[in-house]
């Protein structure tokens, strides 16, 4: 079994919350790691509510059936269950005892509208996203995020990556893009096997996901929504035109954007302005969670395809941002995710935003840099000030270099800890 970077995060929050909730989307590995860690380091008993007995009883009388359990208690798929969280949380509320709980869910419980309470303050919440670059080559968790922040200026920062990376890391990387990194599919050698598992996680996710969670009146059209998202995967959204492609009203189809984020299949990148309500108005991106799910969707087995279809800059752009997210996930300060656009057309793909300070990450598909590529993290610059912190240019190539005293071009392979660290 290849280990999970949040293994040590999930143990330190058992050890001080009562409750912790492990997040994600289906098949990303969520029981295994929890079955592993009631293993090993905290012994616990594991019921899932995938059985229809647990399942019926946990529905019919949750504060009983949370009561004839012995804790420390696993809750496997916790959302096909919603008022066991009620239940959770009054038992939380007689014993705060760390390390009582353990629940999973495939969709994001705390904004499930059947859910009238939620655990806040009373719950750690940790999502489990697909393998990251550095998990499926066994490396240990980089912590470049903090590293990052802690750097002074490029010179330092680039004492924190190898100097070069083997030529090999670009075929690896373009396989990685094309099979994405959850578990199962991850691991194939045959494309034609991971066609079959994606046609079955799509399956089972519009059968039994939305069975049990939403109520969708279209459901063709949501089927094609899903392929429409997956060709516009890393573009700004535009309800609007989605709308008119599909022929559903605008309120139907946020609907359904908002369902595909509640069971992680697609996230937001909002917009990053310095005055805070302009964020929450202004067009966010997005981007499906995991590449391997966007080529399937899009009908890409190889690269020469992905090429033929112009999508390399869009994928590689969405591969970044789940390898980004993966990595905020273990950091050890809140930094938040954003991209920018200024008025004048300078934009940088992604901002890593931890109190005042600011890190700029652009991608290029080039491993040589030119002076235009750097156009969008001047800008940023420019319009930051003292916050801008450092930028960082994103490349397939081989080679780490200082660009000047607050900029630097990193290999993929390198900034994400698949070489060295």
């Amino acid at each position: 079994m290849i280990p999970r970077h949040l293994d040590a995060t999930l143990v330190h929050s058992l050890q001080n919350f009562p409750a912790v909730l492990l997040i994600g989307p289906r098949q990303v590995g969520k029981s295994t790691l929890a079955q592993g860690l009631a293993r090993g380091r905290w012994r616990a008993r594991y019921l899932t509510l995938d059985d229809p007995t647990i399942l019926g009883a946990a529905l019919s009388r949750p504060d009983a059936f949370l009561e004839e359990a012995e804790v420390p208690l696993i809750l496997d798929e916790v959302q096909r269950a919603p008022e066991l969280l009620r239940a959770v949380k009054l038992a939380v509320d007689r014993s705060r005892r760390p390390g009582m709980y353990l629940l999973t869910g495939s969709a994001n419980v705390l904004t499930l509208s059947t859910v009238s309470e939620t655990l806040a303050g009373r719950v750690a919440v940790h999502e489990l996203h697909p393998f990251s670059w550095a998990e499926l080559r066994r490396r240990r968790a980089s912590g470049v995020i903090d590293d990052l922040f802690r750097a002074r200026d490029a010179a330092g920062a680039l004492r924190l990556f190898p100097g070069e990376c083997p030529a090999t890391r670009m075929q690896e990387w373009r396989k990685l893009l094309l099979a994405g990194g959850f578990p199962q599919p991850a691991l194939m050698r045959s494309a034609a096997a991971r066609r079959t598992w994606f046609d079955s996680y799509r399956q089972t996710y519009l059968e039994r996901d939305l069975r049990d969670l939403a109520s969708i009146e279209h459901l063709p059209e949501f089927t094609r929504l899903l392929t429409v998202l997956a060709l516009r995967t890393g573009q700004e959204l535009n309800v609007s035109s989605i709308s008119r492609d599909l022929g559903l009203p605008a309120t139907t189809l946020r609907r359904y954007l908002g369902f595909l984020e509640k069971t992680f299949q697609v996230f937001l990148v909002p917009p990053y302005f310095a005055n805070v309500e302009k964020r929450l108005v202004k067009t966010p991106k997005l981007f499906l969670c995991d590449t391997g799910i966007a080529c399937h969707l899009a009908g890409a087995d190889g690269w020469e395809t992905i090429v033929a279809q112009n999508r390399v800059g869009s994928l590689a752009e969405t591969w970044v941002a789940c390898e980004l997210r993966k990595a905020l996930s273990l950091a050890r300060a809140r930094t938040a995710l954003w991209h920018w656009r200024a008025h004048g057309g300078d934009e940088v793909d992604f901002l890593l935003e931890r109190g005042s300070e600011v890190i700029g990450v652009e991608v290029k598909l080039s491993a040589e840099i030119r002076e235009r590529d750097l156009r969008g993290l001047a800008g940023l610059r420019q319009a930051l000030g003292s916050r801008f912190r450092l930028g960082v240019v994103l490349h397939p190539g081989r080679y780490t270099v200082a660009l000047d005293r607050q900029t630097m071009a990193v290999p993929f392979a390198a900034f994400f800890g698949c070489e060295g660290r």
